[in-house]
């Protein structure tokens, strides 16, 4: 009797350790964040990824509430936490817990991300320039529309851009730039109404048809997308996106074309489009190639194509999509991988 209560005593014991253990290995750390701009703002909707060792996934969020974010019940070790958001550079940050004995607390690491601007002063939307006597409460309204865009509020920034219309509906910097937000957000039609009414208040402003036209482009309406670059240039032959994108328009309208003399003389223009756009921009605009490498293949010219493929690699040598164009060269030249 006495052995029996002895085993069913251990059985208990194992079976409470057992459970202690498992307990006290269960992942519980918590890493809390905060994503930031360089000059302090904190920023929403950023997209942030938890990563393992060698870039692996294993889970994902977005900022809320003054840019925080937060994952829990991870196990100890390292982990990369990403950031990305639209404007502002790709960001990665290490964040490390301590390997817990088996019966230590569970851990918690607070971290703040900083991220830069994006760097694409080439093919951003060019300025605009057009003054106006607006009100105060609509120039308030915008001001602070603008801030909350600059924080990743859209929700509030909209509001408060619709609000300076309300105040003032021919305030010509409001309807443009709610008409950016709109496109930035996916929301094409009401970038159309906003960019429209601005263009209904100036239509001397090269901005308004240059945001058209990257709406039409983003829907394949290449011939209307064409029309706008073109008027686009022809208010401001400096702008060297402008020509790249108007080159761009012409290519695609060339490619889909069925009149022979048409879709040459489509990529005349776009050769000449490109041109300038290589020498508005100061010979820094290297996605020129892409495209000259586009005409060369269409009109038959693979070598010529190959060509620029590689002169494109040799000025990016780490662009992202390296493999899939050295790729695209051995088609061109027949080679066999």
């Amino acid at each position: 009797m006495r052995w029996r209560t002895l085993l069913s005593l251990l059985v208990f014991v194992f079976l409470i350790e057992t459970t202690v253990f498992a307990q006290t290995n269960t992942p519980t750390n918590t890493l809390r964040g905060k994503v930031r701009s360089i000059d302090g703002l904190t920023v929403n909707n950023a997209i942030v990824e938890l990563r393992v060792g060698g870039g692996a996934m294993i889970s994902q969020t977005v900022t809320r509430n003054d840019g925080d974010f937060i994952f829990s019940s991870l196990a100890s070790g390292e982990y990369e936490v990403a950031v990305t958001i639209a404007g502002y550079e790709p960001t990665v940050q290490v964040a490390r817990f301590n390997e817990n004995d088996r019966m230590s607390f569970s851990e918690v690491v607070t971290i703040e991300v900083l991220i830069r601007p994006r760097r694409e002063p080439l093919l951003l939307a060019p300025g605009t320039n057009f003054a106006q006597d607006v009100p105060k409460p609509a120039r308030a309204a915008y001001e602070r529309g603008m801030a909350r865009l600059r924080e990743g509020k859209s929700d509030e920034g909209v509001a408060a851009l619709r609000e300076a219309i309300a105040n003032f509906n021919d305030y010509f910097d409001a309807h443009f730039a709610l008409g950016k937000e709109m496109f930035r957000a996916g929301k094409d039609n009401e970038a159309l109404e906003a960019f429209e009414r601005a263009r209904q208040i100036n239509d001397r402003q090269d901005a308004v048809y240059y945001m058209f036209g990257l709406v039409m482009m983003k829907e394949r309406k290449f011939s209307v997308a064409e029309y706008a670059f073109r008027e686009a240039n022809r208010l401001n032959a400096t702008s060297a996106a402008s020509h790249f994108y108007h080159a761009q328009s012409l290519i695609e309208l060339a490619v889909r074309g069925s009149d022979q003399r048409q879709r040459a003389a489509d990529l005349d223009a776009a050769d000449q489009e490109l041109n300038r756009a290589w020498e508005t921009s100061n010979k820094r605009l290297t996605m020129v190639y892409l495209q000259r490498a586009r005409i060369h293949e269409t009109r038959g010219e693979r070598e010529a194509a190959a060509r620029d493929l590689e002169s494109f690699l040799k000025a990016e040598p780490d662009a992202k999509n390296g493999a899939a164009i050295r790729e695209a060269i051995a088609k061109l030249r027949g080679e066999k991988k």
